[in-house]
């Protein structure tokens, strides 16, 4: 009996600190995909590279999967203006000790000399905690890109 009360005397003190663990995993995973919108919107797709884990595999809407090494790839070259800029609405982070499920809407402007077109995507991220204690984006879904609803005053 004494070592059943012991226990859930330890879990209970143990569930503040997952709490705040879980919290600070959170504003961690903001942070990371504030810094990501940053550097993808000054064209800076080598620093953009620390969102992502190595493990990353994601599924586009169409095309082949994404990977760390397919963004590696496309990080090399020096930074410059950008033909595609995001914005991004974090809509829900769930965090559970080690992994993260974070619901997202982006918006995506791409600018041509023609004008810019604005569209929107929902996605779908889950995040593990590395063994350095860092965040990062591991699975990745995206869905299809819709036109960007017309704003109020027509803009």
């Amino acid at each position: 009996m004494r070592s059943i009360a012991c226990f859930l005397l330890l879990t209970a003190m143990a569930m503040p600190a997952v709490a705040s663990d879980n919290a600070a995993a959170e504003r961690a995973i903001r942070a990371s995909l504030a810094q990501w919108v940053a550097d993808a919107n000054r064209g800076d797709y080598a620093a953009a590279l620390r969102v992502w884990a190595p493990d990353l595999v994601g599924w586009p809407p169409s095309g082949p999967d994404d990977t760390y090494a397919r963004e590696a790839e496309g990080a090399k070259g020096p930074p410059g203006a950008p033909a595609v800029t995001f914005a991004l609405t974090v809509n829900e982070v769930i965090v559970d000790r080690t992994l993260a499920v974070v619901r997202d809407t982006w918006t995506q402007t791409a600018h041509t000399p023609g004008g810019d077109s604005v569209s929107t995507f929902r996605s779908f991220e889950v995040w593990r905690e590395q063994p350095d204690k860092s965040w990062k984006i591991s699975r990745w879904l995206d869905g299809p890109m819709q036109p960007h609803p017309a704003r109020k005053g027509g803009d």
